[in-house]
């Protein structure tokens, strides 16, 4: 044995072993791409640098033999300049998306690729599964949700976005009809308390992770039944309360407790929960607090009413008779259409939503503005209210003309008045839907908590703590109003926090991994995603226009097996299958990569679907020239380089489709060694890792023989 140091440390080495060979058998891990232990060394990815002793550079491991003496770095800010370096010439032509667009964009990152895939299967219990990996609320998100995912999906750039919130409502609601919906596994009991102030969606989030992880958990909540916003700012017709409720008896059945009526700051405080033994808190509020006009008159007229105040009036019965009376709703947001689409349903004569821009600015979403407009609502844009008086029942609301100026902070052309367009128009009763804020009044001596200035709780983007130890906070009272996903995501980071704390664990800082993107959806070329039909997307079955009168039955009804079926499989899946597994990945994330800092012209590919087994995508390649070099090695020869520089691919002999025509003897070896997904097995396909393997204790030599028994399991 030869004698050498790696690191610092002595350490041995067999004669003509490589410095990469030597490493590895001495426990010390160098990345490689180009690498398979089953073959010779190649070099081709270049990033197994290595500093050798009287060396100059950085030469690499795998084809460098050892000597006796030899003194071996592997790590210094050298060697990971050049692995990065080179890691960043391979990423210039990768071409494919790591991750989905639509997970990436969800806060919560529900893997919609992975859920929309199984429920084109008809697996529909396994998508829920997959679903509350992440979000215990997929019912309630299949109906309420912006669905930021859509924006994102990758048939934007043909035909249209997958109904991914559809999709989810689907799954989610087969599930919820069961006699016992799906329930996930609880760790043995920590001992552990926490206490969770709100029950909207953050504080659901929190408790459903919560109590998987095996603490004991209370939420109290200050109204008469749970789900925050989610109940009292969301109508009826848009997320019903049985289903609503129905979704939460999940949540509790994992041993949740909710106590309601009650008022933290009041009932309760920071101290009271500590003397009851609670280990830690989340303080969830959300945002319930409308804000006014703001403009001269409205403290003495009582019919102008806040929009979150009426949606939740309405919710507890406790509505103004609008019967034959003329509103109107200031705003252009989601609680703007939602204050104006209930408005009709209380029967009344005219409903007028006004703007101070455009439609094209308005924040709400699309279908929104389009199911208000469907409905009778009145759109008055570019106006503005800047007074208002009432008499007797009477509201005079002063307008004015508005035009668009240079943009804002927000990138919207920001509204200017028009001098002399000041005009009155009379309504019974005015809604303002300008947007809200959250009741901190609870902050104070007892629960000093720090707040910034838009009035919200300051907590940790990392540890969701404040600056109280032990003291959590999650949702809208953090982020001001937003989603409920982003709440949700919210409440489950939370939760993880908090279990970290309360077991004595430090939480880990979260590293993004690396995600290599094909870029903007009109920028991809027809040759994406290979051969794909153009199928228009499903739309929702809803009620008639008529049978919506007067009544706040759910106006969605929800797609049949046979459309969500169709709608799930126009999914592109464009997102990579071996995620996972991606050497490429796992090394760009270490080493900081960017996929752009020498990115320049790059060619695509159709993607070869023609193999029985196997899906081969040239994109995705990196030229390691692994799958040539183990398939010479079985002696079929199959695959080969063809061209040069650049312009080089991996292709069967004459360049004729892998499945067609080759030698191919289906030993799946070359799947078993692409280090980065250029060959990946078909949906449902079981490859056989090795040549010869095991599988349900039959010796298969191929991947047919792998499929067919796996078939007969």
């Amino acid at each position: 044995m030869l004698h050498i140091r790696i690191n610092g440390k002595p350490c041995q080495a067999a004669p003509g072993q490589t410095v990469l060979e030597a490493c590895r058998d001495n426990g010390v891990f160098i990345p490689t791409l180009c690498h398979d232990p089953r073959l010779v060394p190649f070099g081709s990815c270049m990033i197994c640098r290595v500093e050798i002793e009287g060396q100059r550079g950085v030469p690499l491991a795998c084809g460098t033999t050892v000597a006796e003496g030899m003194v071996i770095v592997t790590e210094s800010e050298a060697i990971r300049e050049a692995r990065k370096t080179c890691l960043e010439l391979l990423a210039s032509q990768h071409y494919g998306d790591c991750t989905a667009p639509c997970v990436m964009e969800c806060p919560a990152h529900m893997d919609a690729q992975g859920y929309i895939n199984l429920i084109a299967q008809g697996r529909y219990a396994d998508a829920v599964r997959l679903m509350k990996e992440t979000n215990p609320l997929p019912v309630v998100c299949g109906r309420i949700c912006t669905r930021p995912c859509e924006k994102k999906c990758r048939r934007n750039a043909y035909e249209g976005p997958l109904g991914i919130a559809y999709l989810k409502r689907f799954a989610a609601d087969i599930d919820l009809a069961k006699d016992t919906p799906y329930v996930p596994e609880i760790k043995p009991a920590t001992g552990k308390k926490a206490a969770i102030i709100g029950a909207g969606p953050a504080g659901l989030s929190a408790a459903w992770f919560l109590a998987q992880l095996g603490h004991a958990v209370t939420i109290f909540e200050r109204q008469a039944h749970p789900g925050g916003m989610l109940r009292y700012g969301i109508p009826s017709y848009r997320m019903p309360r049985e289903t609503l409720d129905a979704e939460i008896a999940i949540i509790e059945s994992l041993g949740v407790e909710i106590h309601y009526g009650v008022d933290f700051g009041k009932d309760i405080t920071m101290g009271s929960l500590k003397q009851a033994g609670f280990d830690s808190i989340l303080l969830a509020p959300g945002s319930q607090v409308g804000y006014p006009l703001g403009v001269a008159g409205e403290d003495d007229c009582p019919n102008v009413l806040r929009g979150v105040d009426f949606l939740g009036a309405v919710t507890r019965g406790e509505q103004p008779d609008f019967t034959g009376k003329r509103i109107a709703v200031v705003g252009g947001g989601n609680t703007a259409m939602d204050c104006a689409r209930t408005s009709l349903r209380l029967g009344t004569a005219h409903v007028e939503l006004i703007y101070r821009r455009t439609v094209a600015e308005m924040p709400a979403d699309d279908m929104e503005i389009e199911e208000s407009r469907h409905e009778g609502v009145v759109f008055s844009v570019l106006t503005n209210p800047v007074g208002v008086s009432q008499d007797g029942g009477t509201v005079s609301l002063t307008l004015t003309k508005m035009e668009l100026g240079e943009p804002d902070a927000s990138g919207r052309r920001r509204p200017q008045a028009i001098a002399g367009s000041e005009h009155v128009v009379e309504f019974d009763y005015v809604i303002s839907a300008i947007g809200q804020t959250q009741d901190l009044s609870f902050v104070g001596p007892d629960c000093a908590v720090e707040t910034d200035r838009w009035d919200c709780l300051k907590a940790d983007a990392h540890t969701m703590m404040t600056n109280i130890d032990g003291i959590f906070a999650a949702g809208d009272a953090v982020s001001g109003p937003q989603t409920a996903i982003l709440a949700i995501a919210g409440g489950k980071r939370a939760a993880l926090a908090m279990d970290k704390y309360m077991l004595g664990e430090r939480r880990d800082e979260d590293i993004a991994s690396y995600n290599h993107v094909r870029g903007a959806n009109e920028d991809l070329p027809p040759e994406a995603f290979g051969e794909r039909d153009e199928i228009a997307k499903t739309p929702m079955p809803m009620l008639t226009e008529a049978q919506r009168q007067h009544n706040f039955e759910e106006v969605e009804l929800g797609f049949t097996e046979e459309q969500a079926k169709r709608e799930a499989a126009r999914c592109l899946s464009c997102g990579c299958a071996d995620v996972d597994e991606c050497k490429l990945r796992q090394f760009a994330t270490v080493y900081g990569a960017d996929q752009f800092a020498l990115a320049g012209a790059q060619t695509t590919h159709g993607i070869d679907e023609s193999h029985a087994y196997i899906v081969r995508d040239r994109n995705k390649c990196i030229l390691c020239g692994r799958c040539v070099r183990i398939c010479i090695a079985t002696g079929a020869g199959v695959l080969g380089f063809v061209g040069r520089g650049f312009d080089t691919t991996v292709e069967p002999s004459f360049s004729v489709p892998f499945g067609e025509e080759t030698h191919c003897t289906d030993c799946g070896l070359c799947v078993s060694t692409c280090p980065v997904g250029a060959l990946v097995p078909k949906e449902g396909v079981v490859l056989p890792t090795t040549a010869y393997l095991d599988v349900d204790g039959v010796r298969v030599t191929s991947i047919a023989d792998a499929v067919a028994q796996t078939s007969k399991k």
